[in-house]
């Protein structure tokens, strides 16, 4: 009886003393898995090439991808991809764009494929582009409170050394490893507030009905004059055309209220784009609006790419009475 006893209680401590060590192997895993650390709104990630520290706001940007600048490329009226802290991504590089979500450990895994498959943050050289003319891509990463950009482009031509032609392949592995990560469903992007870019246009289609501009807040032409500048004294046609948001970027975008933006949404008849005639200055304009992305209304900027720039300088948006220009002697 002594016997079975002592037996008994024996198994159950044994049984006991299992479970406490799988309960410990499990936290250990786990401890393992999610090597991450989270603090502030920033998190730490561990990679073969020491930590990594990225903001996890809905609002701040970790990757964007512009395609553009040469010669004889189009306006860009938004970025490629443009991905946040909290993983989600909205895609140009249009006015309509959609968006989508990566959860944290896809998030997380594209980033350790860009600092250690990519090796991005310890490259010697930041642009790879030889051929002139020619559209690149624009890559810019925000991680550990710093900011990169890299040109990718026609490389090879200039016969480059072995070294960069191997960093050449390590950012264009980069760059797609971003457009396979961006897999998953995305819905139609919108936004409370949209900025209003308009043109002029001269050369309109008058064999079809071209609605009159309406607001009375401000001219058309006021707007164009604001953003696109002056159009030379007898430019007509084509040839008078400046190329701005067509082909290059506006020097300025212009921020409506929700009051001015209701209405014109109404003159667009639901569309983002059309042309009206102002019978106030009897010319024809283009007019677009384009939603705004997280971060471009805390920043006051419109993130745009155009013709002949290869290098990213932010379109400033303004706000409250269109500014009058002043005339040039």
């Amino acid at each position: 009886m002594n016997e079975r006893f002592f037996l008994r209680r024996f198994t159950i401590l044994f049984l006991t003393m299992l479970c406490l060590i799988g309960i410990l192997l499990t936290a250990c895993d786990s401890s393992l898995l999610s090597s991450s650390t989270n603090t502030n709104n920033h998190s730490t990630l561990p990679t073969s090439n020491g930590p990594i520290t990225y903001s996890t706001s809905p609002n701040d940007i970790l990757v964007r991808t512009f395609y553009g600048g040469g010669n004889m490329g189009a306006l860009a009226f938004s970025p490629q991809v443009s991905i946040y802290g909290d993983g989600t991504y909205i895609l140009g590089p249009g006015y309509q764009m959609h968006w989508g979500k990566l959860d944290t450990g896809a998030l997380q895994q594209l980033l350790h494929t860009l600092v250690d498959t990519g090796g991005l943050l310890n490259l010697r050289r930041q642009q790879f582009y030889d051929v002139p003319d020619q559209n690149a891509t624009l890559l810019q990463l925000t991680l550990n409170n710093k900011h990169y950009e890299f040109l990718y482009g026609k490389f090879g031509a200039l016969q480059e050394s072995a070294p960069d032609m191997d960093e050449y392949h390590h950012l264009g592995k980069a760059l797609s490893a971003i457009t396979e990560a961006l897999n998953g469903p995305t819905h139609p992007y919108t936004s409370t507030s949209m900025a209003l870019l308009v043109h002029q246009d001269l050369s309109p289609d008058l064999s079809k009905a071209i609605s009159d501009w309406s607001l009375r807040d401000f001219s058309l032409d006021e707007v164009a004059t604001f953003e696109c500048g002056v159009i030379p004294p007898g430019g007509t046609g084509p040839n008078g055309d400046t190329g701005c948001l067509s082909f290059t970027t506006p020097l300025y975008a212009y921020l409506p209220t929700p009051q001015q933006l209701q209405t014109i949404k109404i003159l667009l008849n639901g569309r983002q784009q059309g042309e009206f005639y102002e019978p106030k200055s009897e010319l024809y304009y283009i007019v677009v609006l384009r939603p705004l992305l997280r971060d471009e209304e805390s920043q006051k900027t419109l993130a745009m790419l155009g013709s002949q720039h290869l290098s990213y300088t932010a379109v400033h948006l303004h706000s409250g009475t269109i500014p009058t220009p002043v005339a040039t002697p």
